[in-house]
């Protein structure tokens, strides 16, 4: 998956499988939370479906340190769904698999990825020291929280909450935000490009959430890889909407970037 992107992800795909078969069978509740929505009680859960694996696991502390595995911290892989009960009864659920499409050699379509646990800078030297302490110590370790809900597209609703999709240059974690679409679970999306979930670096979303924007981030600069232009992106957000505005810049060495193009991302 290419970083600093916005990529094509499907606003709300859904598990080919009818309510009873998925209740049949083999659901692992993996974290829930009481949320309101227009002043009705739900309880909103991140739940597997079936088997799941340990993706960049302890036992190979060496893999897991690596950024492209530390993004994801030591986690689970798995068929995901994202759902919303009212008394009960399922009313809304969201798979969030097409996010993670092109994960590489032996990623299984129509799987997720979930952080799990956190790897920290000794783990190595620990795992050197004694491999049975080091991963009992590793199991005993707080589960990730993915139920962090907050208003990132600023509508006066904190109800979204922000998946890890991707690791972008220099192990930076790249990010897609899910929230209530038309009533319903989905990825949020730009203005510009409805047809495409945003997926933009944690620090982004929370300069969003915090202040609307405008907030800029370079995707690339001019030098880099030999790269002759210097992209950037400016976003905004306000009322439930995200602008993004792409920038593209010609580089001429001695003299600042000349803009070439301007257009919605």
């Amino acid at each position: 998956m290419t970083p600093w992107t916005c990529k094509a992800l499907a606003l709300a795909a859904l598990l080919a499988m009818t309510e009873p078969a998925i209740a049949q069978a083999d659901l692992t509740i993996r974290e829930e939370r009481a949320v309101t929505v227009d002043g009705a009680p739900e309880v909103w859960q991140v739940a597997w479906v079936g088997p799941v694996r340990d993706y960049c696991e302890a036992v190979s502390p060496e893999v897991a340190m690596t950024p492209a595995c530390a993004v994801f911290a030591r986690g689970q892989a798995g068929r995901l769904l994202l759902r919303r009960l009212r008394g009960g009864a399922v009313v809304d659920q969201f798979d969030p698999a097409p996010a993670f499409k092109g994960m590489g050699d032996g990623w299984t379509d129509g799987w997720s990825l979930l952080p799990r646990h956190a790897v920290r800078d000794d783990d190595y030297e620990r795992w050197l020291e004694d491999e049975g302490a080091f991963l009992r110590a590793v199991q005993e370790r707080p589960t990730a929280t993915v139920l962090e809900l907050y208003d990132y597209n600023r509508d006066g609703k904190a109800q979204e909450f922000l998946i890890r999709t991707e690791t972008g240059p220099s192990g930076r974690g790249l990010y897609a935000a899910v929230g209530l679409i038309g009533g319903k679970l989905g990825f949020l999306h730009s203005t510009g490009r409805p047809d495409r979930a945003l997926v933009l670096p944690r620090d982004i979303w929370v300069a969003l959430r915090d202040r609307g924007g405008p907030v800029s981030q370079t995707k690339s600069a001019c030098g880099d890889k030999g790269a002759s232009l210097r992209s950037e992106q400016v976003l905004t957000a306000a009322d439930g909407r995200i602008g993004v505005r792409a920038r593209d810049y010609e580089c001429a060495l001695g003299t600042p970037p000349v803009l070439k193009a301007e257009y919605d991302g």
